[in-house]
């Protein structure tokens, strides 16, 4: 049994094109598939927000696993495809810095993750079928991700390369306080923080104090507080009520947290 992920800023409509691309090309191995959607309502074009999801997630399958991650602003450019191993794991997707934290958070300081760019159809056996300028998720990687799960090594599918990194910065000491980084915002309007600890002093955004609680229950209802959340970073939230709104913030502005 082979477990494949997808990860996208698609919506509900194109990703089952993929997994309709992956079934037809295992044919009567197609039972032997797993599939598993990690989301795809990513933000359109939001690569940090889809890096964000795909880090969170990963440490939890098992090894084996082929990710799928799109969320591709320059689909159809000059920008490679992927095939990125790491931690028994592997990744497909496009060269742009969306697969690269979940694959460095499995890797070793040993074993650091060892990336592939995608040759020509030809050179892998895949055909010479129509490839779509705005759709490599169905066209490209789909395709890919089949060879792997039939057994194909990452190591076969080109040319080592060195991958576009990305990385969602560090929170900085200020004479105030902390100054960070939102890098995604969830569903419930939780502000998550490039931050993997929470500050060693009472702080407040926007002059409103924010409650350091374990548990969204130790606030009072519609009380801002701050948090580590399961993804291993601190996040800004309200009790019963959505952050995002309350502070008119978004994915990608700076903040400072300032000590009280």
């Amino acid at each position: 049994m082979k477990i494949i992920t997808l990860l996208t800023d698609f919506g509900s409509f194109y990703p089952a094109q993929m997994k309709g691309v992956i079934l037809s090309r295992l044919a009567d191995k197609a039972q032997d598939i797993t599939f598993v959607d990690i989301a795809h309502d990513i933000p359109p074009q939001d690569v940090r927000a889809g890096a964000f999801a795909l880090l969170s997630s990963v440490r939890y399958f098992p090894t084996g696993t082929i990710h799928i991650g799109v969320v591709d602003p320059g689909v159809g450019t000059e920008r490679l495809g992927l095939v990125v191993e790491s931690g028994g794991q592997i990744f497909v997707g496009p060269d742009n810095g969306l697969l690269l934290p979940a694959a460095r958070s499995l890797g070793t300081p040993g074993s650091p993750p060892q990336a592939y760019r995608i040759a020509s159809f030809e050179a892998l056996g895949l055909g010479s079928a129509p490839v779509s300028n705005t759709f490599h998720g169905r066209d490209v990687f789909a395709p890919v991700a089949t060879l792997l799960a039939l057994g194909k090594s990452p190591s076969g599918m080109g040319p080592r390369v060195r991958p576009k990194d990305l990385n969602f910065g560090e929170a900085k000491k200020t004479d105030r306080g902390v100054e960070a980084t939102i890098i995604y915002v969830d569903g419930f309007g939780n502000l998550i923080l490039n931050m993997r600890k929470l500050p060693a002093f009472p702080v407040k955004l926007m002059g409103v104090k924010l409650k350091r609680v374990r548990t969204y229950a130790q606030a009072r209802r519609i009380e801002p507080l701050i948090t580590l959340g399961s993804h291993g970073f601190a996040e800004i939230a309200v009790n019963e009520g959505n952050a995002a709104e309350a502070f008119c913030l978004k994915a990608g502005d700076r903040i400072e947290l300032e000590e009280i």
